[in-house]
């Protein structure tokens, strides 16, 4: 509705509130400036997302892997929030690899608070990045604060087992700033290995 005119429905290919928020937002404005909306629609239905912001990276059997940039606390349990409406009744698995010594050492209590919120966890070890290691700061200061979260210092090791955890209708989501975003396929071999059908 655009001033109480029914302008039609969209259907967008990306899951979350906040993306059916920016889709009302720019079918507002876009309307506002006399464009078609036929016009606006075929551009929403179009919209795929931006790379590794909640990306499909593939599915099998009906499980999905995600990848997403997310390396700050609040941008994880963004993304859990947005697998967990994109999952349904599925659960949420995750593996997170923690960006930066100082980020890890300062936020590693509120990014096992975020991480709490998936079914289950894997932190593989910290993508130092332009950073060099710090005595005593590992990716355990996350892992302690999470019983249910496995310390796996190999990602691919980690998403090979997060796959293993992932049920039908699930979503595993590869996060972090780092190399992480290389996992995907890791996943995706798993399921084929294990018989889950063919990854598309």
């Amino acid at each position: 509705y655009y001033k109480d005119e029914k302008l039609g429905d969209v259907q967008l290919l990306v899951p979350g509130m906040h993306n059916v928020d920016n889709a009302l937002a720019a079918i507002a404005t876009a309307y506002s400036l006399g464009i078609d909306f036929d016009a606006i629609k075929q551009g929403l239905v179009s919209y795929s997302g931006v790379d590794r912001r909640f990306q499909y990276k593939g599915k099998c059997n009906g499980a999905t892997v995600i990848d997403d940039y997310a390396h700050h606390p609040t941008e994880v349990a963004a993304a859990i929030t947005q697998a967990r409406s994109a999952a349904g009744n599925g659960d949420v698995s995750v593996v997170f690899q923690p960006h930066l010594y100082s980020r890890t050492q300062s936020f590693a209590e509120r990014f096992a608070d975020a991480l709490s919120h998936a079914d289950h966890v894997y932190v593989c070890d910290i993508y130092g990045a332009r950073e060099d290691p710090v005595p005593g700061v590992d990716s355990t200061l996350i892992t302690s604060h999470l019983p249910k979260a496995r310390y796996v210092p190999d990602m691919h090791e980690a998403a090979r087992l997060a796959a293993r955890e992932v049920s039908e209708g699930g979503i595993l989501l590869t996060m972090g700033a780092g190399s992480i975003t290389q996992c995907d396929q890791d996943v995706l071999d798993e399921w084929e290995h294990d018989g889950a059908g063919s990854a598309q």
